[in-house]
């Protein structure tokens, strides 16, 4: 696989339902406009599949990914899937979470052993926040 960093620096966070692709260090008008009607300010990417880059079977991956919609409950969730340039790699089914503070963010995607999420805020472009060193 090629190197971790910059398999997500060229991956696509895709929405279902919603014509809304995320890419790192890029502005979204389509997610600027979604914060507004909902009236937040900020949002955050995350995924519970496949911890620590491991690939786990889709039952777990499923398992830990309603475990992630539970603990997000309170937050207005949108599902989609990061779709990574190697074609080896199974798109990760992820959440679009809108009004979630960063910190809280990064002590999710942490919990889920992510090496990263994506984050951002209204009229600012998508940022990769490192949660562990990426190997």
């Amino acid at each position: 696989m090629e190197n971790l960093k910059e398999a997500f620096l060229g991956t696509q966070f895709r929405v279902f339902d919603l014509p809304i692709v995320i890419k790192i260090d890029k502005k979204c008008p389509a997610l600027d406009e979604l914060l507004r009607k909902h009236q937040v300010n900020e949002w955050a990417y995350i995924t519970a599949w496949n911890p620590f880059a491991k690939v786990l079977s889709d039952e777990e991956n499923d398992r830990r990914q309603l475990e992630l919609k539970e603990l997000l409950k309170d937050f207005i969730c949108f599902e989609g899937e990061g779709v990574g340039t190697d074609p080896a790699w199974k798109p990760e089914r992820s959440l679009l979470v809108l009004g979630i503070p960063k910190n809280e963010a990064m002590q999710i995607g942490k919990k889920f052993e992510q090496y990263a999420i994506v984050y951002g805020r209204i009229d600012e472009a998508a940022e990769l926040i490192a949660l562990f060193e990426f190997k």
